[in-house]
């Protein structure tokens, strides 16, 4: 029987306006009745997924939020952190001296705010903070404590710089990091053990439910890991081929509301695996 649904916010739970449907809303809700708990894991910082969490009734204990792809996992009804990988000072200054050649900017941010050394930051960094509806802060890098902890260190320019970068990458981003291009303009450098399946692991162990009492949903490469960890595995249908290939059901599209579609039968099926 399923116990925990987690599931991915852009391009999964959301519509590509970033809107939730009625259809989701009202599986989720019939899901969480059930003793189902729900865990929403996305790339946003906390910050950019409470509004969700609150639309979603999802304040009561025993449900997660899963934030910036596994740096950080939230116990929502205590915003408490329960789990996480995290990077600091040192690896902001290690990230930014291999890419000094690129015409790129470094920031980075946490659960509080989004930090640049820059003090004309590019157009893409402020767009990105506004998106993580969080405060932009300029600081030098020697200003942060020793134990200051980062979910995501974030490497910003114009599509062309990033094209340059992607194709020329420094191995030790590729060896000592996760890093992953996540946007056009975009490249994601997290702690190596970052990512979706390690969150899943951590809220099965508070919970203390087995992997075939897990049911993940996704669209992207990111969340590769956290569909295989999960005893029952669902692809949206907009998903990318890659993750397709992992998912034990393949649902409908954001668009069409495939979430609550494939909750739904869950539930039909009294939470258990269905084909």
């Amino acid at each position: 029987m399923i116990k925990l649904i987690s599931i991915d916010v852009d391009g999964t739970l959301v519509t590509p306006l970033k809107r939730l449907t009625k259809e989701n809303i009202r599986a989720i809700d019939a899901a969480r009745d059930l003793g189902v708990h729900i865990a929403i894991a996305s790339g946003r910082p906390y910050s950019g997924v409470k509004s969700l969490v609150k639309k979603l009734g999802l304040v009561e204990e025993g449900n997660f939020s899963v934030c910036q792809n596994g740096s950080y996992v939230f116990d929502n009804k205590t915003h408490e952190v329960i789990a996480g990988t995290y990077q600091n000072p040192k690896d902001l200054k290690i990230v930014d001296d291999l890419v000094k050649d690129f015409d790129v900017q470094i920031s980075a941010m946490n659960h509080d705010s989004f930090y640049t050394r820059h003090k004309r930051a590019n157009i893409y960094t402020k767009v990105d903070a506004i998106i993580a509806q969080l405060a932009l802060e300029v600081k030098s890098y020697d200003d942060f404590p020793e134990d200051k902890t980062f979910g995501r260190i974030l490497i910003m320019g114009s599509k062309s710089a990033i094209d340059k970068l992607n194709a020329n990458m420094p191995e030790k981003l590729l060896t000592d990091y996760y890093s992953v291009r996540t946007a056009p303009w975009l490249i994601e450098v997290m702690n190596p053990k970052t990512n979706k399946g390690f969150a899943v692991s951590a809220m099965a162990k508070k919970l203390n439910i087995s992997q075939d009492e897990i049911m993940s949903i996704g669209n992207e490469k990111n969340d590769i890991p956290m569909l295989e960890q999960a005893g029952f595995a669902v692809a949206m249908e907009n998903s990318v081929d890659e993750l397709k290939k992992h998912a034990d059901f393949i649902t409908k599209s954001n668009l069409r509301s495939g979430v609550g579609y494939a909750i739904n039968r869950l539930i039909d099926n009294n939470l258990e695996k269905f084909q």
